[in-house]
């Protein structure tokens, strides 16, 4: 029996310890890689909006799709696509963000793919809410609890292009029941093209 595809979208330290003692200040020491090294990660929901410092960032929905249309290309996923569009306004000045990655329950990461028009980056000036839509191939497995990280630093390995650098991670909110739903189903996406997003999607966000 065929299910019909749900649509998920929910609207939904730096440690310095110090004190003055007989006018001398007392700094408590800490591992450098585990507070200086590590990203400073901004979590959220579907719908809401992170403040990065160096941006504002919003997933506003989120879609599961077998094959993705664009007007020249058909592409059919290995496992199946989980589609994630977001807005970027940059906040500091005119910004590239190469950051994105899906991480699953078990802690693999997956990341997006060019095919069909979707981006695999983005470019924003500041004062513009910039729309994107990101794809990524995965497995059935990796639906259930899976998030998605953006940033303006690259996915290199254990995210040294993030290091003393913020990244949004966002829940995607899927369940093991919406997993098997989605998984079975058998949707096409035509992925937007990137773009200034327009007031109705903006006032989506927050």
């Amino acid at each position: 029996m065929r299910h019909g595809r749900r649509r998920i979208t929910w609207k939904g330290s730096l440690l310095v310890v110090g004190g003055v003692v007989a006018g001398c200040t007392l700094v408590a020491l800490v591992p450098q890689e585990a507070v200086v090294e590590t990203p400073f990660v901004v979590e959220g929901a579907v719908g809401e909006t992170l403040d990065l410092t160096y941006a504002d960032l919003t997933v506003t929905d989120v879609r599961v799709a077998d094959s993705l249309e664009s007007f020249s290309e058909v592409a059919q996923a290995g496992g199946t696509f989980v589609v994630v569009d977001a807005t970027w306004r940059a906040t500091q000045g005119a910004t590239t963000f190469v950051g994105a990655e899906i991480t699953d329950a078990e802690g693999r990461t997956f990341w997006p793919t060019d095919q069909a028009g979707c981006s695999t980056s983005a470019n924003a000036q500041p004062g513009y809410a910039w729309r994107v839509t990101y794809c990524f191939d995965v497995p059935k497995d990796a639906l259930a609890g899976a998030s998605v990280r953006l940033a303006r630093g690259g996915q290199t390995e254990e995210h040294a292009g993030q290091r003393r650098d913020a990244a949004g991670v966002v829940d995607l909110g899927i369940s093991a029941e919406d997993a098997t739903a989605l998984w079975e189903a058998t949707d096409t996406v035509t992925p937007e093209s990137a773009g200034y997003a327009t007031a109705s999607t903006e006032g989506d966000e927050g």
